[in-house]
């Protein structure tokens, strides 16, 4: 190591008097010296390159730095403050280390994140695990694009936060939707919420992306009533609502008689818990469908359980607490319910399920 070291004082003094294209030779011939065995370079070694690097990186053309970029861009120990400033340089020469270099630290790359363009915050957004601190200032600062990559990438981890304000963002933006729906970290809350969002066409796309789902594996959700409810939310008793569905189901009396039966009185947490039980979904998700003004979803809820046109009018009408809805919007609601497909409405559920059910595995 003693003869390099000789060799690298004598290439660093050289550096001082040569021609551009003989700092660019120099600069390659120290970066071959270096890439020898960097492992075996001890801290100061590995420092004394950086320097010499570090000062003709500074002289010569982009092609160059990029060069230089890519060479150490896979060396877990180059030197750091060679590999943060080309880091920050010019999207060509960053552009390696951004997406490869173990160098770089959750904190560099935030520092870079927050000051350098989009290109810069793509290529970050590449990289094969990413931190928390890292995507909340991604999905903060980074467009579209950025965001697109971070939702395709299975390594990006995200705070509470961060997946809080991606969700957000990613409203009227189908395919980043679409995307974000197919991840299984997403939050169940939020999650359920992100698929309610997504466009019908969209809707359809992630169905037809999970067709694969083993039909054993969809079965094996239909849960015998009374344990179906006892295991909400990790109960062990059932409340006064859903002891009364338990007994009406066990009698023969679930149907979608019933369910309008008690619209009509006014009683929604057993409404809930019938329609929750004759759809075979969550009954945090009934209960969200209700008291949505919109009304798309218990429209497709509905149609799942295959009530009735007339009977799903009545249920609007009754289920209307905030009173707004004007007549014009209820006929158009209700021109919706006729065009939905019953067929795709329960495979439209059947998805939800089974996304929460894995979930909850993973």
């Amino acid at each position: 190591m003693s003869d390099k070291l000789s060799r690298l004082e004598v290439l660093a003094r050289l550096t001082k008097e040569n021609s551009d294209d003989g700092r660019q030779k120099l600069l390659r011939e120290v970066t071959d010296m270096f890439m020898e065995a960097p492992e075996a370079l001890n801290e100061r070694e590995v420092a004394y390159f950086g320097d010499i690097m570090g000062g003709m990186a500074n002289q010569v053309e982009t092609m160059v730095r990029q060069h230089l970029s890519e060479t150490i861009s896979s060396v877990s120990n180059a030197p750091r403050d060679l590999v943060l400033s080309l880091a920050n340089d010019e999207l060509e020469v960053a552009l390696p280390l951004l997406q490869n270099s173990d160098v770089l630290q959750d904190d560099d790359l935030v520092k870079i994140a927050q000051k350098q363009s989009p290109e810069h915050l793509n290529a970050i957004a590449q990289r094969e695990t990413i931190g928390e601190t890292v995507t909340d200032v991604l999905v903060k600062k980074g467009d579209n694009t950025v965001l697109g990559t971070l939702a395709d990438n299975n390594g990006a981890e995200f705070s509470r936060n961060g997946m809080e304000t991606f969700v957000e963002r990613a409203k009227e933006n189908d395919d980043l939707e679409l995307s974000l729906a197919k991840r299984k970290d997403v939050p169940a809350d939020l999650a359920q919420d992100l698929f309610w969002r997504v466009s019908d066409a969209m809707r359809e796309q992630i169905l037809g992306a999970n067709e694969a789902l083993d039909e054993s594996q969809v079965d094996e959700l239909l849960m015998e009533a009374e344990k179906w409810f006892a295991e909400q939310k990790g109960r062990g008793t059932l409340d006064q609502a859903e002891k009364f569905i338990v007994r009406k189901e066990k009698m023969g009396q679930l149907d979608k008689g019933l369910l309008l039966a008690l619209i009509r009185q006014d009683k929604i947490p057993e409404f809930i818990a019938g329609l929750g039980r004759l759809a075979n979904i969550n009954m945090d998700i009934v209960s969200q469908a209700v008291f949505d003004p919109e009304s798309e979803k218990l429209a497709i809820i509905c149609k799942a359980a295959e009530i009735d046109y007339d009977v799903f009018g009545e249920i609007i009408y009754f289920i209307n607490l905030n009173e707004k809805t004007e007549e014009k919007d209820m006929d158009a609601l209700m021109g919706i319910y006729q065009r939905i497909d019953t067929r795709n409405a329960q495979r439209t559920l059947r998805f939800l399920r089974t996304r929460l059910n894995l979930q909850e595995q993973s």
